[in-house]
């Protein structure tokens, strides 16, 4: 007998609903600031342990939400390094006005548990024993190209109603 943890239920949960709702729709998402292209990291941008500089994730517009969304995830990743994949580096949730169907995401700062007004921390990010813990942690491979993306996901209750997938960039 195979037993479920609430964890792994909410997870295939989640997939099962991205399998069908995922491929229906897309929302479009774009950085507000110029320094961050998708294909570098900016200077300053990575994790303390590599002198970043006040670093933060991206702010974000991300337009086409799907109606009835109340609320936008948005799970940090380092595609490169499998134990910091699905959520490794945080995961955030920024509610959501009532028929909102685009939205100006702020940046969440890193290595803090204070996140902005309008956002709440889901999970925190994987940390290293001795390491500064936080909601968002910044791209931390020490320079050896890894890939960090973000999975920003509409959410409707429990249910996921869109997804896409953004490449932060390379570090």
């Amino acid at each position: 007998m195979k037993i479920f943890t609430l964890k792994s239920v909410i997870a295939l949960t989640a997939l099962a609903t991205l399998t069908l709702s995922a491929t229906a729709f897309a929302m479009d998402i774009k950085f507000t600031d110029a320094a961050w292209n998708g294909k570098k990291i900016p200077e300053g941008q990575q994790c303390v342990n590599y002198d970043g500089k006040s670093p933060a994730t991206p702010s974000m517009t991300v337009t086409n939400i799907p109606a009835g969304a109340e609320s936008l995830v948005f799970v940090y990743n380092d595609v490169s390094n499998k134990r910091m994949q699905n959520g490794g580096h945080g995961i955030v949730e920024f509610a959501l006005p009532k028929g909102a169907t685009s939205a100006e995401v702020p940046r969440v700062f890193g290595h803090t548990y204070e996140v902005p007004v309008g956002i709440e921390m889901i999970a925190e990010y994987r940390s290293r024993k001795g390491e500064i813990g936080g909601a968002y942690k910044p791209p931390c491979s020490g320079g050896k190209n890894h890939l960090y993306t973000v999975d920003v996901q509409a959410w409707q209750g429990d249910t996921v109603l869109a997804e896409t997938t953004v490449e932060m960039g390379r570090y």
